[in-house]
């Protein structure tokens, strides 16, 4: 029986050394992912949804030069599980896209569009938004 209990506690304590410690996507909602590019730029912000955990949407907006925006939609957000979300730019106006979020470690966040990664800026100071 002791044995038994000592494995217990060694299989806990071996499960809580080894945890993810990389931050969820929930650090990302109410941060601005900007993305510079030929023009003024864009940026996507992740937003949590009203109806529980499992509900996001993103905020996608085109910056303009003399205006802050020129124009903006709201995206629906499929997650891939806890450390990664996608959403897909359909606007008349726009490339149309699938970008992809992904937190590969824990101050390393990756963006893709259409399967390639991009580069992005943190528009706050410069480092990751955790």
């Amino acid at each position: 029986m002791k044995a038994l209990f000592v494995g217990i506690i060694f299989s806990l304590l071996t499960a809580w050394v080894h945890a993810d410690k990389r931050p969820t996507i929930d650090s990302l909602v109410g941060k601005q992912i900007y993305i510079e590019d030929a023009f003024a730029g864009q940026s996507f912000t992740l937003l949590k949804g009203l109806n529980g955990d499992k509900d996001y949407k993103v905020e996608w907006i085109r910056h303009g030069s003399a205006v802050p925006a020129i124009r903006s939609q709201t995206c629906k957000v499929r997650l891939d599980g806890k450390y990664q979300y996608r959403f897909t730019l359909d606007h008349p106006e726009e490339k149309n896209g699938e970008f992809t979020v992904s937190i590969s470690a824990k101050d390393d966040i990756k963006v893709y569009l259409n399967g390639v990664r991009i580069h992005v800026d943190w528009k706050e100071d410069g480092k990751t938004p955790f």
